[in-house]
Parts: structure tokens; sequence; C-alpha cells
């Protein structure tokens, strides 16, 4: 009855750490901001993850998603004003 206890405890133990998955790396705002595909696929993954607002990445990829729309829209204003003032020169 011991063996087969300890046996299935060894068991348990054993599927338990083959179900867990490996953790991927944190990455930085910076490394999202430098990797366009990275940071789509991160936010892709965020959208359908429980919990994605704890979770390292999704942040750091959605605050670079957050810096390249200011940029683009910064861009497009200045363009825009540009178009009707002209360049300034």
């Amino acid at each position: 009855m011991t063996y087969t206890h300890k046996s299935l405890g060894v068991l348990t133990a054993a599927l338990m750490l083959s179900a867990c998955k490996e953790e991927e790396p944190n990455h930085t705002v910076q490394y999202f901001l430098d990797n366009a595909d990275a940071r789509a696929e991160m936010m892709a993954e965020c959208e359908v993850m429980d919990d994605a607002i704890s979770d390292a990445n999704c942040r750091n990829a959605s605050a670079a998603a957050q810096t390249v729309a200011r940029e683009e829209n910064r861009k497009n204003r200045s363009d825009a004003v540009k178009s009707l003032y002209g360049d300034g020169s």
C-alpha cells in the first residue's frame, strides 16, 4: 500500500511538472518598439489571455503600441500642417 501511494505521488508530481509551460522571457518596451512583428504577435496573444494586465510582455507591448500610435498621429498632424502652410522655408 505504501509503495502505491509513493508511486501515485511521483506520478502526480511528474504530470504537474510536464503540464507547466515554459515561460517566455520578458521583453522591454524598446524591444517591442524595435520589433513590430513581435509587438503585433504579443498584442494578439494578449487579447485572448486571461489576466493580461498582469503580464509584463502584454504591458510592454501595449506601451510600445501606444508610443507608435502617438508618433504616427504626430507625424500625420505635422504633414497636414505642412500641406496647408508649407514647410516654413
